[in-house]
């Protein structure tokens, strides 16, 4: 697993109570972006909160924890 040194999402909302419009935009981009790539591999998350949206050292979002996640096949729809 790579480090992450940006912490979480979670740690950053407790930081700085809330963000402007420009990151507040950039975080939702990367979370869509995020989600559509897993969906497109038949991945379902369900366990999006703060705590598992990672910040990398260059800003972006990553998606983490994939503990509960699934992969969505047509018979176990």
């Amino acid at each position: 697993m790579d480090y992450l040194s940006g912490g979480d999402l979670r740690y950053h909302i407790c930081r700085y109570r809330k963000f402007n419009e420009e990151v507040t935009r950039f975080f939702v981009a990367c979370l869509i972006a995020g989600l559509d790539y897993i969906h497109e591999k038949n991945i379902i998350h369900r366990d999006i909160k703060p705590e598992n949206l990672v910040i990398e050292s260059d800003g972006y979002l990553r998606l983490t924890d994939f503990g509960i996640a699934r992969v969505w096949r047509e018979d176990n729809a």
